[in-house]
């Protein structure tokens, strides 16, 4: 191959190169929800809709599937004697991680995360 047609060679592979590095790169920017919680946090009224939204259906989090279960019935002795909430460190309790940074994440708003780690700091209370 003659060096004029490696350098031809070269310079495509490199606009090639730089038209996918330039086309690839792609930000989606998410306002952060700075919405604050409610002063007094229930379990019944403000936490369990958030499960009862997407999370203990049928196949996920429902009694009889994967842990914790998170049924009306059975959500609270679940979290809290699972080992899921940490009224010591909230932002370590697993429930908490699952949702901000975890498996959960896909499922789970910023402003249902936030009101998780809320009721967690609140000292997860079951009222």
């Amino acid at each position: 191959m003659k060096l004029s047609a490696k350098i031809n060679y070269a310079i495509a592979i490199a606009a090639f190169a730089m038209m996918l590095l330039l086309t690839s790169c792609e930000y989606d920017f998410v306002e952060p929800d700075n919405t604050p919680p409610p002063a007094t946090i229930s379990f019944t009224t403000d936490v369990m809709p958030v499960f009862n939204e997407s999370c203990n259906m049928s196949g996920c989090h429902a009694t009889g599937a994967a842990e914790p279960d998170l049924s009306p019935a059975n959500a609270y002795s679940s979290l809290v004697d699972g080992g899921f909430i940490n009224t010591s460190d909230p932002a370590s309790s697993l429930l908490y991680t699952s949702m901000a940074t975890g498996s959960m994440k896909p499922f789970s708003t910023t402003s249902q995360t936030n009101l998780i780690l809320a009721w967690i700091q609140k000292g997860a209370l079951n009222n």
